[in-house]
């Protein structure tokens, strides 16, 4: 073998050496078309911070330009291919949000950043069929915008006035009295009072809460500007409604799913008891009406890749029209997820979802329906009772109850 090459090579010495020529020319113009860090090698690497007007990059970053038009591509992408994409699905109803929650989880499925809501949104306003969908992405761009706000708002909060501030801020957001008025905790006061006589010259940390009721001086009016231009500065959105009654009559929306969304993206636990939103002489919420505030923390879940490679393998051959094989290689991901999981999570109850669909499709209405009523009753307790998801489940339950003659249970 070592002759023939070692013969092969003297003869076509020259050729090689041009082939290798050529060959590092092809890879460096397709590395420079694709905008790579590297002339030898696609090395694309995002900087994210190469826009952030609070850092500064050192001048002899040779690759800053590149870093640059990296990002600038990548927007691009976004705008003129996933977002229309995912435009397209929804219209084919391939995706179908149902709230805030499963809009951003349809967004986030294609890569897309939240930022881009405002751009999502003008597109959705364009189709008449996705009005919908324009609704739910409206809201989303309106209590994401009122989250910062309130994020702002809570900032060196005293723990004392913490839930009469928070009912003061739901108030001027979500009330229909002008001129909502909130007590100041009489500790407080108090505090204040003693601070004064005592002159301390000791230093105190910035974190420490201050003693400050500037936020019982936020009114309906000024919160409504502010969300206005934070829509604006951070989704580049024109929100044309400046109080909370305009806003509900230009989407056509309730102001209970306004208050839901909210408190699910802040973390805030009210009282259930019925709302008098509309009252323009009585204020929404009281200080009793504040229950509890928990940590809303961002994370991705773990997943257990040979399940989910299982799943998609299924789910490709159902598209392919082997049903009994992907029943299968589902039945097999259930296995998996079962192991890995436990008796109980969100991923078993899809799986589970799955079968009860590809058991209806064969014929088998009893086992389709078994298997949904296992997928209700985990959707239940892993999502809750208010879930799109599990929405979704109860739906499907409704059809297979119907195929087995249970029309009563089906209504």
């Amino acid at each position: 073998k070592r002759i023939v090459e070692s013969m092969t090579d003297s003869i076509t010495s020259g050729e090689k050496k041009e082939v290798e020529d050529s060959t590092k020319q092809i890879v460096k113009k397709a590395a420079l078309a694709v905008g790579s860090l590297k002339e030898t090698e696609f090395d694309i690497r995002f900087n994210p911070d190469v826009f952030s007007p609070g850092v500064i990059h050192p001048k002899d970053n040779l690759n800053f330009k590149k870093e640059c038009q990296l990002v600038q591509d990548a927007a691009d992408f976004l705008i003129t291919v996933q977002i229309p994409a995912f435009i397209r699905d929804c219209l084919d109803h391939s995706t179908a949000p149902m709230d805030g929650a499963t809009l951003a989880d349809a967004i986030h499925n294609r890569g897309i950043n939240m930022r881009y809501l405002g751009k999502i949104t003008e597109m959705l306003g364009k189709v008449p069929q996705l009005e919908y969908v324009y609704v739910i992405a409206v809201s989303e761009v309106v209590m994401r915008s009122a989250k910062h706000l309130f994020t702002l708002f809570l900032q060196g909060m005293d723990m004392l006035s913490l839930s009469c501030s928070i009912s003061h801020f739901l108030n001027c957001l979500l009330s229909s009295c002008p001129t909502p008025s909130c007590t100041v905790p009489d500790q407080i006061h108090k505090k204040r009072s003693r601070n004064r006589s005592k002159k301390t010259t000791s230093k105190t940390s910035p974190l420490t809460p201050t003693d400050s009721v500037e936020w019982a001086n936020l009114s309906p009016k000024s919160l409504w500007a502010q969300i206005k231009t934070e829509a604006k500065s951070y989704f580049d959105w024109n929100l044309t409604a400046d109080s909370i009654d305009a806003f509900v009559e230009l989407i056509n929306l309730n102001k209970i799913t306004l208050l839901r969304s909210f408190c699910q993206k802040t973390g805030v636990q009210i009282m259930l008891r019925e709302y008098q939103f509309d009252n323009k002489t009585v204020q929404s919420f009281s200080e009793e009406d504040i229950v509890n505030m928990y940590p809303i923390v961002k994370h991705i879940n773990p997943r257990a890749t040979d399940a989910y490679n299982f799943y998609t393998t299924g789910q490709s051959k159902i598209q392919q029209g082997f049903l009994k094989d992907g029943y299968e290689l589902i039945s097999e991901a259930l296995n998996l997820l079962n192991n890995v999981y436990g008796a109980m999570h969100p991923e078993i109850a899809q799986c589970l979802r799955m079968l009860a669909r590809l058991n209806y499709i064969m014929g088998d209405h009893m086992e389709a329906m078994s298997c949904q009523q296992k997928a209700v009753l985990m959707s239940e307790r892993v999502n809750g009772i208010d879930h799109p998801y599990t929405i979704t489940e109860y739906t499907h339950l409704a059809l297979y109850c119907f195929a087995n003659t249970q029309v009563s249970t089906a209504l």
